[in-house]
């Protein structure tokens, strides 16, 4: 539901510029996010799983980079 998770995710990077993030950060993480769910999934983690993935953290890092 994104009406609830936007609104959250934009006050959440408000606290991460204090903890010193920057927006390269978020590429990091998210490239640690894959490999982590691709190492925890095994063969779950399939090309439609990954695909669905991608796409909802990078939604969520573009509003996290816009509203810091």
């Amino acid at each position: 539901d994104l009406d609830k998770i936007v609104p959250v995710a934009e006050e959440l990077a408000l606290r991460h510029i204090a903890y010193g993030v920057e927006p390269g950060h978020y590429d990091a993480v998210g490239a640690s996010l894959m490999r982590t769910l691709e190492e925890g999934l095994g063969s779950d983690f399939t090309p439609d799983v990954k695909a669905a993935w991608l796409d909802a953290y990078a939604m969520l890092a573009k509003v996290m980079k816009t509203a810091a």
